[in-house]
């Protein structure tokens, strides 16, 4: 009687209409069927004609108006940076440029010719480690106003800009509120401020501040929603970030993509190599075989290149299309290759090479959260941590027959009174695991299951 007194509670306390408190946890902001967590909250209206530079990302199937699912910003005439894990979801992508409200007809849509994940980006969970910055090419000219100057994407000469205290300017055409799909005007927020991520985003066990930056208030008053993925976080007008993930809920810190760094060089030189199309093209491959000696090759460079300019990442330089390098010690290092074409036209690469034996590393801590409407649960694996911070790959049991993957899943369990074991198995890159299990314990009431986790 007493549990199934419980289990009535909990059933008013999920019925729609009615306010709840749901348990922390936090998840990247999926462009998927049936998104988690990045609208502004808060904030005010805003107009393209004031901030000519934004842009909507458009999914076949999307559940938002028009299929909205991602905010972007324009930095080139065809050009557009933006996040990563925006390209996961399923459907076609294509961009609206120069409307300010979604539910009205207006606005130019464009073709996606090209969509670039930073090279160190794994779908679909990359966001997790970082490196969460994407490129959108456009088949035609965005239509910008004429002799408009595109704002400046930040680099890692620009260290100080991502400070604790600065303040950023946010826009998005996401969420207004958790699960809604009905509005679409786009919004903004000034004077966001920046925090140390250690203390407030660090505490939802993924951050890396060498590749998020946190920013925000702890109750989430101002603040991203779903549908603002991808969308730009300016300081002095600069673009220093981009929208990446939130606590679900859209109720607290943010975590931005860190341009201000590697992934804002990367950003830059793909810009570039876009914006001049008679740029060259700079590729190369690495070989070190699990030896503290890696062999480069950047013959695939093209076309007519005249010099080959290395950066081996240990403060160490080399020349040629195809050099070696002896590395000190073990470790993963960030190569650069830069190469100049006989115009004296230049372009540059990154990669992440792991020199001598990788490292097993330590074992991940599974954990996960469950919340149920009826038979219908969600479930959270987003707060399993892993102190080198890998994790790969998430795989559920339901119990019930049926199997999930992903950092947050859902199962729909059968109508019947029942207990059902669910299970989380998270791995990292060394192939070290951990599991977690918590009981669902499922009702038949009338036509439906009714079910909570215990």
């Amino acid at each position: 009687m007493r549990r199934l007194l419980a289990a009535l509670t909990t059933l008013i306390a999920f019925s729609p209409g009615l306010a709840y408190a749901a348990p922390p946890s936090y998840d990247a902001v999926l462009p998927n069927e049936n998104p988690p967590t990045t609208q502004i909250i808060g904030g005010q209206q805003a107009y393209v004609r004031d901030h000519p530079f934004i842009i909507a990302m458009l999914r076949e199937g999307g559940s938002r108006p028009q299929g909205q699912t991602c905010t972007a910003a324009v930095v080139a005439r065809r050009v557009i940076v933006t996040a990563a894990h925006c390209k996961d979801g399923a459907g076609a992508k294509s961009m609206l440029y120069g409307s300010d409200d979604l539910t009205k007809p207006g606005g130019t849509k464009l073709a996606v010719k090209e969509y670039l994940q930073h090279p160190n980006y794994q779908p679909p969970n990359g966001w997790q480690q970082g490196w969460d910055v994407g490129i959108v090419v456009t088949e035609t000219d965005i239509p910008v106003p004429a002799g408009y100057q595109y704002p400046r994407v930040a680099n890692s000469a620009d260290g100080t800009l991502d400070d604790p205290g600065k303040k950023a300017l946010l826009l998005g055409y996401g969420r207004v509120r958790d699960g809604e799909n009905e509005y679409g005007h786009l919004k903004k927020v000034e004077n966001y401020p920046l925090v140390d991520g250690r203390n407030t985003c660090g505490s939802f066990g993924s951050f890396n501040d060498a590749y998020m930056i946190c920013a925000g208030y702890a109750d989430g008053h101002d603040g991203i929603c779903q549908g603002d993925s991808g969308g730009p976080m300016l300081v002095e007008g600069v673009v220093i970030g981009v929208a990446s993930w939130v606590k679900t809920g859209c109720g607290s810190y943010g975590a931005w993509g860190k341009l201000t760094g590697v992934m804002g060089d990367w950003a830059n030189e793909t810009i570039k190599k876009y914006n001049d199309p008679d740029a060259p093209t700079a590729s190369f491959t690495a070989d070190c075989a699990n030896s503290l000696t890696c062999t480069f090759d950047g013959s695939a460079s093209a076309p007519s290149i005249a010099s080959y300019a290395w950066d081996f990442g240990d403060s160490q330089t080399g020349t040629g299309a195809t050099p070696s390098h002896t590395y000190a010690t073990a470790g993963t290092y960030t190569v650069k290759l830069t190469v100049t074409d006989t115009a004296g036209k230049t372009a540059s690469t990154t990669k992440q090479v792991q020199a001598g034996t990788p490292p097993t590393g330590q074992p991940p801590k599974a954990a996960f959260t469950v919340q149920c409407q009826w038979a219908a649960c969600t479930f959270n694996g987003s707060g399993s941590t892993d102190p080198d911070n890998d994790i790969a790959s998430y795989t559920w049991t339901f119990g019930d027959g049926k199997t999930g993957t992903g950092a947050t899943t859902t199962n729909t369990y059968p109508n019947a009174q029942k207990t059902y074991t669910t299970e989380l198995k998270v791995t990292d890159r060394a192939g070290n695991s951990s599991t977690a299990t918590k009981q669902i314990q499922c009702w038949s009431v009338g036509a439906q299951g009714f079910c909570f986790a215990q």
